[in-house]
């Protein structure tokens, strides 16, 4: 399916891709943030929060470019 992308749809599922990465190495990093220490700062682990909602919205605006980009392309065949 990678093939028969628009140029467009191939721009969006490159920064999907990116986001989905970061959202996953932010995850982990969350998650694993005790490992190794007795305590963190309350900040460090809302700053991580902060990225995470941050890069889950941008993701959630992604999503609805790319439904937009697909009902485009479903037209133009």
């Amino acid at each position: 399916m990678a093939k028969n992308l628009t140029p467009k749809l191939k721009s969006l599922k490159e920064e999907f891709d990116f986001l989905h990465k970061k959202i996953g190495e932010l995850e982990w990093e969350i998650a694993t943030k005790y490992y190794g220490r007795k305590a963190i700062l309350g900040s460090e682990i809302e700053e991580l929060e902060d990225r995470l909602e941050n890069y889950r919205a941008n993701m959630e605006i992604l999503m609805g470019n790319i439904r937009k980009e697909v009902t485009i392309a479903n037209k133009s065949k």
